[in-house]
């Protein structure tokens, strides 16, 4: 059995291999009894090689003296010998410590770091075992062979790779290192499995009884089962307690789940009000259904009517187009009759023409010479006139020859001159007057301009007002209770979850708002704190999903539309996260998570998720931030750095560049600490606002005034330049005027009274023209006149037809307008008659989609109550009393509590009592049958322990013979102790020595024998044997050598390691398989063993 695991179902009892026990009523045999003992004991033949445990190969660097030691061993015999100090007992003190031993195991050192070579830091032990056959641990793993390292070094740290037979790493746990000693029975720290130096030397002479009883126990696996019935009995007493704990609260559950199941029984009332809100829900499904039927009623009846209307307006367009058919059929027969009649005047239009063209022709000659009469007399006129004013120029001349007019002409020209300049001074008047107008003009914008900018201030000052109002009234409520800082909803809020976390409804409390779970450790920071947190100050963390739908339930009765606060759901954790990794590092400037104080893990943890509080940075000067946060500078923003704000309020990002995001300013209003402050900060705010105001109400006044009188100035000069320009042009028109007025030259009354006399010649000549011409003009009148004449006569005949024509144009207008107005009709008609069927259609749609809403009613009601109830009551109607019978619902759970919590606990509660009780009595039926097999286990333990005790003494007592010695090992188990007596000669008649009167020789031999005996009780698959021959003489050597090596003749199956600082080659030893290795001398440096076959050694030692 394995020493580290007891097994609860007796397979700790099972011996590894049948033996042939002889059993004894008695503890203690006496002496003559031991001594007739002649048999010898069974002992387990095999013929192969081990398949799992043994030690295949052992490697060492830095361990104890030796810096590099590779080591190989047989499945068999190995022998190990050197000198002293070569490093033997490092081998076995490694093949501890390798496979998991602890340090003061090996009786070398006390901690495992005592074993590094002196000048080193680290040490390595390699060990590798068989894994072979059946029993192999997982081999398609681990393949043929496990490979065990252990690492150690100065500072005390260890660590274990198990690899695999290829060298790939399977496993670094202890724990499997740990599985693999159990499947493969090896135990380090057995004395008897793994001998040293120490206990062989002093083992028997200086080991007390009870010291030796104790080796025995653990030699042979008992002390590992007699602590595992130890621990058994404690854990049954355990148990025992727990039992008794439950039976005791049985009663406390019985009455719990008594009161429970009273007041689940007293929920009749509630439920059967639930029952009718249900039978109410059932006839509102079927009241919408009812509901909308009725609804459905008037439509088709409305469109019933519009249907019947329908034919009215298809006659109606019939009508209409029968109407416009015939007024154009009327306007087609007066058409025809026009044409006819334009036929007849067609036939008379040659003659018309010709006629016309004759009038016209003799017109021409009647203007022709009635022109050239006129030109005639026009001219004679003029001839004559122009005879007139000569000789009244002449009469001019000859009274006015000596008149000045040089006079004149300077006058005039000083009169220019003086109305130029008057019309200069009217420009420049003009100019300076439009120069005047624009500047009225712009100061009249200006002035509107600056109205704009102080409307505006004024409406940004008002708003400013009635916020530092509100924030007044939420800190004077505040000065009672700071969380009102937050909104004056939140105390309501807080005690709304108070009352749910009484009631047990939350998995966990929620926590917030968040502002209100930390404090600020320099206030310097509380505007840039607020900038980086934003909203998150009003939010509330939540544990799950839950916890969240109930606290949306609270909001949505006490919170206003828009002041909800956020709610952040992530399993709350009794830890902080550690951000040394992410945070910010590398800056003397603090993160925003340095100046906040808070001992909440979950405040924490919720500011280090959602807003990365440890990666922003805190920078006073907004320059300096610039500069920090710049990555096109050196050295660059700091590591793990993502934005950083400013005392001001302003925000920085570094990532992909640089990005300033400047604050508007303002002071913080959820984290100051001082109310009063912030009370009479706002107050005097108030006041300078409401001065701002009445500044800027002055300022728009003034304003006001100064745009009234810049309009008026400005009308002024628009008059003063309308009357200006009126001026000018007056004076522009005399200027003209007098520059127009030219001086008269001298003229010769000679020659005008020659053009006088030129004159009557013509006027002479032009009458008797004038005479001529008025002949040809009456006889040319007189042929007009015939030809109008003649004229007439046709034209007379052309107006009477069409005159005629006229009635039937007249007509012709008449029956166009019908036609128009008939097509007026038609389209109206047809308009209506869309409209009907539009009206119609849209009709029929709300029919249908009432139609399908009734039968999705219906399918629904149908799937709420399958019975179709007829309802008259209206939806609003039940719905209201749905409402009331719904608070009354409420009303009874507030007075008995929530009906579903109620049952939900009442079967909790009843379930975990019938889980306790039953768990009770199974602990009670466990208890009784582990109370009869731990007696059981007792019995057999001794049973056991009394027969490995006696085969050990047996065997003992057989292996003493071999020297002829006789001795005894007395057990005492009561007292547990062992007493070993051995007398090494039999002739002289002396009795049995103690172990410490023997020499050292014998004391060894009694070491082997008692070593022998007890290996014969145990299982390993390796025996290690470290200078067990030190104090025996060559026959004491040769005899125990050769019981050993007859052992391990008869169990092949085990492989035996001894060390021996001795040379063997003496004892002539013969055994197959034999290996053999030879520790370098302490004073050589060389790292690898050489070994050689005992044939080699023996010949060497011949020639010595």
């Amino acid at each position: 059995m394995s020493k580290r695991k007891a097994s609860s179902d007796g397979a700790g009892e099972k011996i590894p291999r049948k033996r042939h026990i002889v059993e004894s009523d008695d503890d203690e045999m006496d002496q003559s009894q031991d001594m007739d003992l002649t048999c010898r004991a069974d002992i387990e033949k095999s013929t192969g090689e081990a398949d799992i445990g043994i030690v295949e190969k052992i490697n060492l660097r830095n361990f104890m003296c030796h810096q590099r030691l590779d080591i190989s061993l047989g499945p068999h015999v190995n022998f190990i010998m050197g000198r002293n100090g070569s490093g033997k007992s490092a081998i076995i003190t490694a093949l501890v410590v390798g496979l998991g031993g602890k340090a003061n195991v090996t009786s070398r050192g006390n901690t495992i770091k005592s074993f590094i070579k002196t000048g080193k830091q680290t040490a390595e032990v390699m060990i590798k075992l068989r894994n072979r056959g059946p029993d192999a641990y997982k081999p398609e793993e681990y393949g043929n062979s496990i490979i065990v390292e252990r690492k150690f070094a100065k500072d005390g740290g260890s660590h274990y790779r198990l690899k695999s037979e290829d060298g790939r790493l399977i496993s670094q746990k202890r724990e499997d290192l740990t599985y693999i000693l159990d499947q493969f029975n090896i135990q380090v720290d057995n004395p008897v499995s793994i001998l040293n130096q120490e206990t062989s030397k002093n083992f028997l002479n200086s080991k007390s009884p009870h010291d030796k009883y104790k080796f025995f126990l653990k030699a042979t696996q008992l002390e590992q089962m007699k602590i595992d019935y130890s621990m058994a009995n404690e854990q049954k007493e355990i148990t025992r307690d727990i039992i008794e704990k439950k039976e005791q609260s049985l009663p406390i559950l019985e009455r719990e789940v008594l009161e429970w199941e009273r007041k689940y029984k007293s929920l009749t009332a509630i439920k059967e009000l639930q029952n009718k809100i249900k039978d109410l829900k059932d006839s509102m499904a079927w009241a919408f259904v009812m509901e909308k039927e009725r609804n459905l009623q008037p439509l088709t009846k409305e469109l019933q009517q519009e249907e019947s209307r329908l034919p009215k307006f298809k006659q109606k367009v019939v009508e209409a187009k029968s109407k416009v058919d015939e007024c154009v059929q009327r306007q087609k027969d007066i058409q025809e009759q026009l044409k006819r009649m334009g036929d007849q005047v067609q036939d008379l239009q040659p003659a018309y023409t010709a006629a016309k063209e004759e009038v016209s022709e003799k017109k021409k000659v009647a203007r022709n010479t009635q022109n050239d009469l006129r030109k005639v007399e026009s001219y004679l006129r003029k001839v004559q006139k122009d005879r007139h004013l000569l000789q009244e120029r002449i009469k001019e001349i000859q009274k006015s020859a000596q008149r000045d007019y040089e006079a004149e002409r300077k006058m005039r020209e000083t009169n220019i001159k003086h109305k130029e300049d008057e019309v200069d001074a009217l420009k420049a008047q003009q100019a300076t007057t439009e120069h005047q107008q624009a500047q009225y003009r712009q100061a009249i914008s200006q002035a509107k301009q600056r109205e704009y900018t102080h409307n505006a201030e004024q409406q940004n000052v008002e708003t400013r007002v009635r916020q530092v109002k509100k924030d007044l009234q939420n800190l004077s409520e505040a000065k009672k209770d700071n969380i009102r800082r937050f909104g004056p909803y939140m105390p309501t809020l807080l005690q709304h979850i108070e009352e749910r976390c009484r009631r047990h409804q939350f998995h966990r409390r929620p926590v917030g708002p968040i502002g209100s779970c930390f404090k600020l450790m320099d206030m310097e920071w509380a505007f840039a704190v607020e900038r980086c947190l934003g909203n998150l100050i009003h939010a509330f963390c939540c544990h799950d999903h839950h916890d969240e739908a109930i606290l949306e339930k609270i909001f949505d009765d006490v919170c206003p539309e828009r002041q909800r606060p956020s709610i952040i759901v992530s399993a709350f954790k009794d830890r902080k996260h550690d951000v040394n990794k992410g945070r910010v590092n590398g800056t003397n400037y603090k993160a925003v998570v340095d100046v906040l104080e808070m001992n909440d893990p979950v405040t924490y943890n919720c500011l280090i998720d959602q807003r990365g509080v440890e990666c922003i940075l805190l920078i006073k000067d907004n320059r300096i931030a610039r500069d920090v946060m710049d990555p096109d500078k050196r050295p660059g923003p700091p590591k793990n750095c993502r934005e950083a704000f400013t005392a001001d309020g302003d925000q920085l990002y570094c990532h992909p560049s640089l990005r300033y995001y400047s604050s508007r300013g303002g002071r913080a209003r959820f984290l100051s600490i001082n109310v009063e402050e912030e009370i009479s900060r706002n107050k005097e705010e108030l006041q300078s606002l409401a001065i701002e105001i009445t500044t800027i109400e002055r300022q728009r006044d003034r304003f006001n005034e100064e745009i009234r009188t810049n309009k008026i100035e400005n009308n002024k000069t628009e008059t003063q330049l309308t009357k200006i320009g009126q001026k000018i042009r007056l004076l522009t028109d005399e200027i003209q005027d007098l520059k127009s007025i030219e001086d008269p030259e001298p003229v010769d009354v000679e020659t005008l009274e020659e053009e006088v006399q030129t004159m009557n010649d013509q006027i002479q000549i032009h009458e008797e023209q004038r005479q001529a011409k008025n002949e040809e003009h009456d006889k040319a009148k007189q042929e007009l006149n015939l030809a109008e004449k003649k004229f007439k006569e046709v034209e007379h005949q052309m107006r009477s037809m069409a005159e005629g024509a006229d009635p039937l144009k007249d007509d012709l207008g008449h029956a166009q307008n019908e036609i128009e107005q008939a097509k007026s009709h038609k389209k109206h008609y047809e308009q209506k008659l869309k409209e009907q069927e539009h009206k119609i259609a849209d009709q029929k749609k709300k029919v249908e989609i009432l139609q399908k809403d009734i039968e999705n009613d219906t399918t629904k009601a149908e799937q709420i109550c399958p019975r179709k109830v007829n309802m008259r009551r209206t939806v609003q109607n039940l719905e209201s009393e749905i409402n009331h019978i719904t608070k009354r619902i409420k009303m009874e759970e507030k007075s008995h509590g929530n009906p579903n919590e109620i049952t939900k606990t009442y079967y909790e509660k009843k379930g975990s009592y019938k889980k306790i009780r039953d768990e009770v009595k199974q602990f009670k039926r466990f208890m009784d049958h582990l109370e009869k097999v731990m007696v059981q286990r007792q019995q057999q333990y001794s049973e056991f322990r009394r027969s490995i005790a006696l085969r050990a003494k047996y065997f003992f007592i057989i292996l003493l013979s071999n020297r002829k010695y006789t001795g005894k090992m007395t057990f005492n188990h009561p007292r547990e102790t062992l007493d070993i007596s051995v007398q090494p000669n039999t002739s002289n008649g002396d009795g049995a020595k103690d172990m410490r009167s023997l020499s050292g020789g014998e004391r060894s031999f009694s070491t082997v024998c008692f070593i022998l005996a007890l290996w014969d009780a145990m299982e390993s698959p390796f025996r290690c044997l470290d200078e067990f021959d030190v104090f025996m003489d060559m026959v004491n050597r040769r005899i125990s050598m050769d019981l050993m090596l007859n052992v391990a003749k008869q169990q092949l199956h085990r492989q035996f390691i001894f060390l021996t600082p001795q040379n063997m080659g003496e004892l002539g030893i013969k055994v197959k398989g034999l290996n053999v290795f030879r520790m370098p001398d302490p004073d050589r440096g060389q790292d690898v063993l050489p070994f050689e076959p005992l044939s080699r050694q023996r010949e060497e030692d011949e020639e010595d």
